[in-house]
C-alpha cells in the first residue's frame, strides 16, 4: 500500500505536535512555582525583635568604634495578631566612631522552618534619646542568597537599656525593637 500525500504531512505532524506540547508542559512546569516557595509579600513585613547584646568599652586611641555581640529572638505577627513567624538571631559589628570609620552590623535570623535570613549593614546611627536611652537605626538591604527575605530592604529601629558594666568597662544592654522588611 502506498501513503499518500495527506497522510505523510498528518503523520509527520504529529511528533511534531507532541514535541511541541512535550516542551510547552515542561516550560510551564519550570515557571510555575512550586509547592514549597515562599511567595513574595506585597508590602513591608514587620517584625517585633528582643535581644541581649554586649558592647566592648572604648579603647584610648582606637578609630573603630566599640565591637559589639548580641543575641535574640523576632516575632512577626500573621494577619489575625497570631505569631506565625518565629525566629532567633545572632550579631555583631562596630558601632559609629567619633573617627568617621563605618560601622559595621553583621546580622543572621534562623527561622523556626529552617530558612536563614542575613545581611551586612552599613548604614548605623545611635543617638541617646530625652530619657538617656541608647536609640539606634540600622538599615541596609538583606543578602539575596538568603533563604527568607533574599534582598529585601531592611531597617531596624529600637533602644538598649543599660543593664550592667563590668570591671573591664564592657557594658550590657537589653534591646527592644523593630525590624521591617520591605521587597
Amino acid at each position: 500500500m502506498r501513503l499518500s500525500f495527506q497522510r505523510a504531512r498528518s503523520v509527520r505532524r504529529l511528533p511534531t505536535v507532541t514535541v511541541f506540547a512535550a516542551a510547552l508542559c515542561t516550560g510551564m512546569t519550570l515557571l510555575s512555582p512550586s509547592a514549597t516557595a515562599i511567595p513574595a509579600a506585597a508590602g513591608p513585613i514587620v517584625c517585633e525583635s528582643t535581644a541581649h547584646a554586649s558592647v566592648e568599652a572604648p579603647q584610648p586611641g582606637d578609630l573603630d568604634g566599640p565591637g559589639f555581640t548580641g543575641t535574640g529572638t523576632i516575632t512577626c505577627p500573621g494577619a489575625e495578631g497570631e505569631p506565625d513567624l518565629q525566629g532567633t538571631t545572632e550579631f555583631s559589628g562596630t558601632l559609629p566612631s567619633p573617627a568617621g570609620v563605618a560601622p559595621v552590623y553583621r546580622g543572621r535570623v534562623d527561622w523556626s522552618d529552617g530558612m536563614v535570613t542575613t545581611g551586612t549593614l552599613t548604614d548605623f546611627t545611635t543617638q541617646v534619646g530625652e530619657d538617656g536611652v541608647l536609640e539606634f537605626t540600622v538599615k541596609g538591604v538583606n543578602d539575596a542568597e538568603s533563604t527568607r527575605f533574599g534582598g529585601y530592604a531592611v531597617s531596624i529601629t529600637g533602644r538598649a537599656i543599660h543593664e550592667t558594666t563590668d570591671p573591664t568597662g564592657q557594658i550590657a544592654s537589653t534591646q527592644s525593637g523593630e525590624i521591617t522588611y520591605t521587597p
